[in-house]
């Protein structure tokens, strides 16, 4: 059954992964598993193309156990964790969550029939090329950083045999976030998730990753305390537990609004939005490939997924405006505090904040329109997110340094690098790159469905997102401060991912109406019961193709000019005082001075310890005011 081959084969990799100890082995089974794994992801795909999957994938009772069974040994894992770290939060929230689950399993999941526990559309289909594709990609090129990860950090202890196990887990439980109607389902592949990534941040075992990763088990595992509670809450009252019944109820009802607002809760713990972002920011510890990976392009995509996923029960009530008011607030203010950064991860990271606020925003306010940006953006931003990341990694590699001031000779020293950088933040905010094709439909969305103010966070948003993005690219180019280039030698799987990864960028940049046309609009009028039409009309589409041509043919036009254009090179310009190394100049003071170039970051205006504690307590406030006013309306 290709549901099981889907589900298995990544668990058996990560079985086969723990038994590795050579270079070698790595590299034979993590490739050939990667490259199976897009294989199985793309066939699934066209298997399940032309019609809504559902069917029953625990006729036998046992596999229930199974599951129940490894839930007990994860919580009595995190209990042991948190007693031994003193941690107490988290092992607290663990014994709750797993009382309460046995408080399902033993009591309301008795009597309840769940018809179907898989249901594949077409969205589902999305999701598992971009975990299949993506994630796979992203295994590959970790073969080879974690190699030259450990050759530069002999002092960390090599682990890898755990970190790929890991990373092939992981890709099975988000397989079955993705696929999975059962909400007991759902949420056991979203406590692996959580305890996936609190594994590989405290990979190198040093006191600030082992402080992070239980920060982040502490707020993922709270997150998926609240999924429990919800779940709990409908069975209970409704008897049912499985997506399409819940999104059946009817939404203005009070009990189904609190069991909505809590799993509001769990995506937004999930997706690191306010006021629970600081998780994110302290994963950037953990290896390239699980920043990627877990904080990037898949892990933090099911929180997204599961707000988007329950969007029919959100729009015009508390729990919809509740989520829309937090998407947007954090949207803007991680924007902001990108602008302060200069390490390259933790601009990523706050990038990355921001833009699954956007998503998050958009899903609250529950319009076709809106969710058609919504799953557009989550496309566009886990490909580009992909590729920023890893290149970050090699590039962190080669300089030594993540920090964007050290990368303005980036171009002399490997040329490709540098490209792929530039392909990657264009795809974040440049035209005609997809990241501004969905924003411009999340803004004409917003219009079209009244929240204007909305629309104005996310245009003043933009335009911060616009001013740290052209830092960093103009740093790329600038070439100030190198004398003589050096060699960097790319190898294979950097090379693969890489690439690939470069040229989805381009591709669904180019063929997005075919994505739309082929997976969003068809999930769209299966769920909002409209005949949608395009975000983009055909004249817009004309001018977007034709500045995707110039790309391609204006360097190509260019290449007889550049066969005829000789290069003078000359010193660096530093008012007749250059000492002869392009790096320095003779001061008014008579010593030489180093010669700097240096972005502006405004850390008076939009720095992190102005923003973040407020608008945590911002956010806080409103996630609080509509859990009091969703109890208060049904007590009274």
């Amino acid at each position: 059954m290709p549901v099981v081959i889907l589900l298995i084969f990544p668990l058996i990799i990560a079985f086969i992964s723990l038994f590795l100890k050579s270079q070698k082995s790595y590299a034979l089974v993590v490739r050939s598993a990667s490259a199976i794994c897009m294989l199985i992801s793309v066939c699934f795909v066209m298997n399940y193309f032309n019609s809504i999957v559902t069917f029953d994938l625990f006729e036998f009772e046992w596999l229930k156990t199974v599951v129940l069974a490894v839930e007990v040994l994860m919580v009595a894992y995190i209990i042991y964790t948190a007693f031994k770290r003193k941690s107490p939060l988290v092992g607290i929230f663990a014994l709750v969550q797993i009382l309460l689950v046995f408080y399902f399993e033993f009591g309301p999941a008795r009597t309840m029939h769940i018809e179907s526990s898989i249901f594949i559309d077409r969205f589902s289909l999305l999701m598992i090329l971009i975990i299949g594709v993506i994630g796979s990609l992203i295994c590959v090129y970790a073969v080879e950083y974690m190699k030259d990860y450990h050759r530069h950090h002999k002092e960390i202890k090599d682990r890898r045999n755990i970190f790929f196990a890991v990373l092939f887990v992981f890709l099975s439980a988000m397989f079955g976030i993705v696929i999975f109607n059962d909400m007991s389902m759902i949420l056991f592949c979203w406590e692996i998730t959580s305890f996936c990534s609190f594994i590989l941040i405290s990979y190198t075992k040093t006191a600030e990753a082992i402080k992070n990763s239980l920060f982040a088990l502490t707020i993922n595992v709270g997150g998926g305390l609240a999924f429990t509670l919800g779940l709990v809450i409908i069975a209970q009252c409704y008897g049912v537990g499985d997506f399409i019944s819940y999104l059946a109820l009817s939404h203005n009802s009070g009990t189904v609004m609190l069991a909505t607002l809590l799993f509001v809760l769990a995506g937004l713990t999930k997706a690191a939005q306010m006021p629970f972002s600081r998780w994110l920011l302290g994963a950037m510890v953990a290896p390239t490939p699980s920043s990627a990976l877990l904080h990037s392009s898949t892990m933090v995509k099911a929180g997204v997924y599961l707000i988007i996923r329950i969007s029919p029960q959100l729009g015009n009530n508390i729990p919809g405006i509740t989520t829309s008011l937090i998407g947007i607030i954090t949207f803007l203010v991680a924007a902001f505090i990108a602008v302060s950064q200069s390490d390259a991860k933790k601009i990523l990271a706050y990038s990355t904040i921001s833009n699954l606020g956007l998503i998050v925003s958009c899903a609250g306010i529950n319009t076709a329109e809106s969710l058609w940006a919504a799953i557009l953006l989550v496309v566009f931003h886990a490909i580009a997110k992909s590729l920023l990341f890893l290149t970050v990694g090699s590039t962190e590699h080669q300089l030594g340094s993540r920090d964007v001031e050290d990368m303005d000779g980036l171009y002399r020293i490997s040329p490709v690098l540098t490209m792929f950088l530039v392909i990657g933040i264009a795809g974040m905010f440049l035209a005609p790159f997809g990241m501004l094709i969905s924003k411009w439909a999340a803004m004409k969305a917003f219009l079209d469905s009244g929240n204007a103010l909305i629309l104005l966070f996310v245009a003043f948003g933009s335009t911060v997102t616009l001013f740290f993005w052209t830092k960093w690219m103009g740093n790329l180019v600038a070439n100030a401060h190198v004398t003589e280039p050096q060699k960097y030698i790319m190898r294979i799987d950097e090379k693969v991912s890489l690439y690939c990864l470069a040229g989805l960028v381009i591709i669904v940049c180019i063929f997005y109406p075919i994505i739309s046309g082929s997976f969003i609009i068809p999930y769209l009028d299966e769920n909002m019961y409209i005949d949608f039409m395009t975000m983009i009309s055909k004249a817009d589409d004309l001018i977007i193709k034709g500045m995707i041509s110039i790309l391609f043919l204006m360097p190509i036009g260019l290449i007889p000019l550049y066969r005829k254009y000789r290069v003078k090179r000359t010193s660096v310009y530093l008012s007749g005082e250059n000492t002869g190394d392009n790096e320095s100049f003779h001061g008014s003071m008579g010593k030489d001075v180093k010669f700097e170039l240096k972005n502006l970051y405004l850390n008076d205006i939009f720095g992190e310890k102005i923003w973040s504690g407020k608008t945590k307590v911002l956010s806080a406030g409103i996630l609080i005011t509509g859990f009091c006013i969703i109890i208060g309306g049904m007590i009274f």
